[in-house]
């Protein structure tokens, strides 16, 4: 694929990203402010993680199928079945585990040809810096959505949010009518993906405690904060000096990742996300919650530009379609404990915490390693 192609990828996956910035960090909320019990939110999560692993082998055959693009417009009708059941909640009482199902599925058919594009579209000399723009554009292009969406909440109801996210989404439709269709005849299998992670048993390991931190930032953070001080606005806050603590830093890692020691970047990343976990036990007023916040932003690309470099060569190197199923295990195994871990502290989340910190200090020791070895044995 030339440049072309690649910049529509960027368009597609930034509008797509503006509208989850929009509704993304208030689902969990939304669920909350429903009476929906928080184990039961922390259970939604959870089966959504699973059940995105398992449906990549639907959006796999679905591919070889139709091709990526069509399997991509085929998840949006599930996208606004999501956002349907998730309003009507209370009106229909549909289970909640339904919901996270149909979200998983709606997640699979868009992440799935989107990883295979990515892998495909990159040449490996340029695989930092492309994937630091494409962190980059879609947090840049929504770092005023949860401010935005606070206020939105707040005057008109969630309603409002979920209309505009919803029309958002199918405008990041429109760069994906005209990307050209990628020849994909690849199967996947269950043996190959355990095959893989006997050989990237480094990755595996960076990667698993890597997805257990990310998820604690990105979904029980905001339900904590949400619980300490019963405010939309301070969730509104937090999305959005997330995203403008990691633009600039995501463009800066992406510049130079594809020369530096990935390992030391990771390193250094983990140090600084682990002192925040630390940091953040101790933490119990608003400013202190979001200059943390800020700083978690600002340094967690030192992890994840690295590692998903990492992830996105071996995947050009070993077959994309089998190497992103791969990339998923390790997600799954991160995602599980973390919310395992929080359901057994749902009684008080701030311990989930000191779980977040010694997956840091995991990290921060599997970053040690030189993740990309197996791939220059090969």
């Amino acid at each position: 694929m030339e440049i072309k192609p690649l910049n529509k990828i960027y368009a597609m996956n930034a509008t797509y990203g503006l509208a989850g910035s929009f509704v993304g960090i208030f689902i969990p909320i939304y669920l909350l402010s429903r009476r929906v019990p928080v184990a039961e939110v922390l259970w939604f999560y959870f089966i959504y993680s699973l059940a995105v692993f398992l449906f990549f082998f639907l959006a796999d055959r679905i591919a070889r199928s139709v091709g990526l693009r069509k399997t991509v417009l085929i998840g949006y009708p599930f996208l606004f079945l999501y956002f349907f059941l998730l309003y009507t909640i209370d009106r229909y009482g549909t289970p909640i585990y339904l919901i996270a199902l149909v979200n998983a599925l709606q997640a699979s058919l868009y992440w799935f040809p989107l990883h295979i594009w990515i892998t495909n579209a990159s040449t490996t000399e340029e695989m930092g810096s492309n994937l630091g723009r494409f962190f980059a554009f879609s947090k840049t292009i929504g770092i005023f959505a949860p401010f935005i969406s606070g206020f939105m909440v707040i005057y008109f109801g969630f309603q409002s949010v979920f209309i505009l996210a919803g029309a958002i989404y199918l405008l990041s439709a429109l760069p994906l009518l005209s990307l050209p269709e990628f020849p994909y005849k690849e199967t996947l299998k269950l043996r190959n993906v355990f095959a893989l992670s006997k050989k990237y048993h480094k990755y595996v390991a960076a990667d698993i405690f890597e997805n257990l931190r990310e998820d604690a930032e990105a979904i029980i953070w905001p339900i904590f904060v949400y619980l300490s001080f019963r405010s939309i606005l301070s969730i509104g806050y937090i999305g959005t000096i997330d995203s403008m603590g990691s633009v600039l830093f995501l463009l800066l890692v992406g510049k130079y990742a594809d020369r530096m020691d990935k390992r030391k970047l990771m390193m250094a990343g983990a140090a600084i996300i682990t002192a925040a976990w630390i940091i953040r036990f101790f933490a119990h007023t608003p400013i202190a919650f979001y200059m943390i916040t800020l700083g978690v932003a600002f340094f967690e690309a030192l992890i994840l530009i690295p590692l998903n470099t990492v992830v996105y060569d071996a995947g050009k190197h070993e077959g994309g379609a089998t190497f992103i199923l791969f990339r998923e295990f390790p997600v799954i195994i991160g995602r599980i404990i973390i919310y395992a871990s929080a359901l057994l502290l749902v009684s008080n989340l701030r311990y989930i915490f000191v779980v977040a910190a010694i997956a840091g200090v995991c990290l921060f020791y599997a970053s040690s390693k030189r993740l990309e070895v197996n791939l220059a044995n090969s």
